[in-house]
């Protein structure tokens, strides 16, 4: 390989071809003159050093950025200016799914096809589209944050193939079925099972909660604002009955442990498999955690608790997102055939 150095450019040939070799804001830029005649290096080495002087380099500096680095700016900047508990979710996307994928790909080169290519391969794993949907999203805010880097770090952003999303989860639990789930639990999950119940608190700010957030005296926890999806701090009754009698549970069995939830005295995140089994034993197998919280819902709203006050025990901001909620089952139905019949009965 015969190299030729000219001033702050280096031109050097691989094979019969010349290159040029240049360093641009800390980053050596390498590319080829296509050429077997050393002159034509000669002239793209000039052309690219003449951008570099007048800061016409934007277009050299993110031909070298890879996605990876993208996502290493994104998890440095959820580190300081996102919820912590976003920060978490968005590295355990990707770190096991995004990186391995699109972390060796320069940003530049990124397009529709490798994207539809990287939906095609979580769906076929056994992920939702709504799944790849959230982890091609998180790619795509890494790619806005670096084109409105100075100089940009990405100039062009590829069509990213979102899918609608039309599989919304309806699933409700009776009241049958919640007395049936709540005697096959393991008892330290019952605490934690009631309480999402009646209240429609989501699951990560519930096992946030500590004792010292808990007014027995008042009857109600309030939710911390740091440690809230929303970052709004509000408060959730504590009913007489199960949640009572459950919390009571919980904190005589603490041990010592801040954690309102907890297992023998430790802190737990993940019960998937015996929330699984059961599910399975009280004959609701499909059920999700998450559907306990449109279950609240829908309950507050049939008990007539007004729509604000039932947003503001759910952690719900927007109404939008309670009415999702809100749909109508054959119990409702019910209740309106019951109203109107009578009306129908008056007119013969």
């Amino acid at each position: 390989m015969a190299k030729t150095s000219y001033g702050a450019g280096t031109i050097f040939r691989r094979g019969r071809v010349w290159y040029v070799s240049l360093w641009v804001d800390g980053r050596q830029l390498q590319k080829s003159s296509g050429s077997e005649r050393r002159q034509d290096a000669v002239l793209l080495r000039d052309q690219l050093l003449g951008k570099k002087a007048r800061g016409e380099t934007p277009d050299i500096i993110a031909a070298k950025v890879t996605c990876g680095e993208l996502l290493d700016d994104l998890l440095a900047y959820a580190e300081v200016n996102i919820k912590p508990t976003t920060a978490h979710v968005w590295k355990l996307c990707i770190d096991p799914n995004v990186r391995p994928f699109f972390g060796h790909l320069k940003a530049a080169s990124l397009t529709t096809a490798k994207l539809q290519e990287y939906r095609r391969k979580r769906v076929a794993a056994g992920r939702s589209e709504a799944t790849a949907n959230r982890e091609l999203s998180i790619l795509r805010t890494a790619l806005n944050r670096g084109r409105k880097c100075t100089p940009p770090k990405v100039l062009m952003i590829p069509y990213f193939p979102m899918v609608a999303e039309t599989n919304v989860r309806q699933g409700f639990l009776t009241e049958e079925q919640y007395a049936r789930l709540r005697d096959t639990l393991p008892e330290y999950l019952r605490p934690l099972f009631v309480t999402a119940y009646f209240t429609g608190v989501r699951l990560g700010e519930l096992l946030s909660i500590e004792w010292r957030q808990v007014d027995w005296e008042q009857g109600f926890i309030t939710l911390d604002s740091e440690r809230t999806k929303s970052g709004h701090a509000w408060a959730v009754p504590i009913l007489e009955g199960d949640m009572e009698t459950w919390r009571k549970w919980a904190f005589a069995n603490a041990d010592g442990c801040e954690r309102v939830f907890h297992h023998d005295g430790v802190p737990f995140k993940e019960f998937r498999r015996p929330w699984e089994k059961a599910c399975a034993a009280a004959e609701v197998p499909d059920l999700k955690f998450h559907d306990l919280r449109r279950t609240a819902v829908r309950n507050m709203r049939r008990a007539g608790v007004p729509q604000v006050v039932r947003m503001r025990i759910s952690g719900h901001r927007t109404d939008s997102m309670e009415r999702r909620y809100n749909i109508v089952d054959v119990d409702d139905i019910r209740a309106a055939k019951e109203l109107l019949q009578p009306r129908q009965e008056d007119k013969k």
